[in-house]
């Protein structure tokens, strides 16, 4: 697409509806003063999430499907409000420097009779 220019208005004219201006925050964008952010964001690309933050629509559907709350270990709770990290389970250690126990895959030690 070529670069808009100015109608005789001082507007930009793109696809039927004016802009005030070409780039402008994703607010500006939203309102329809500006055509785009400078990301190249349009309105159809934005969408106001339940914070009102206005945010990618892009975005936002795929860090749903994240999950990052349940990857850190937070997960819901039934009859509690909210996430409750869940303890994590202690890992085995083996022992430094030392042979391998036989129920791990080391030698069986040889006794003399």
């Amino acid at each position: 697409m070529k670069r808009p220019v100015r109608g005789a208005d001082g507007k930009y004219h793109i696809h039927g509806k004016s802009y005030k201006e070409l780039f402008g925050s994703r607010t500006q964008v939203h309102n329809g003063t500006a055509y785009k952010t400078p990301g190249g964001l349009t309105k159809s690309d934005l969408i106001m999430n339940k914070w009102g933050r206005i945010v990618s629509a892009k975005k936002h559907r795929t860090a749903k499907k994240e999950k990052r709350l349940e990857k850190a270990g937070y997960f819901a709770k039934k009859g509690k409000f909210g996430f409750i990290k869940r303890a994590t389970r202690k890992k085995r250690k083996s022992i430094k420097g030392g042979e391998k126990p036989e129920h791990l895959g080391g030698e069986k030690p040889e006794t003399e009779l």
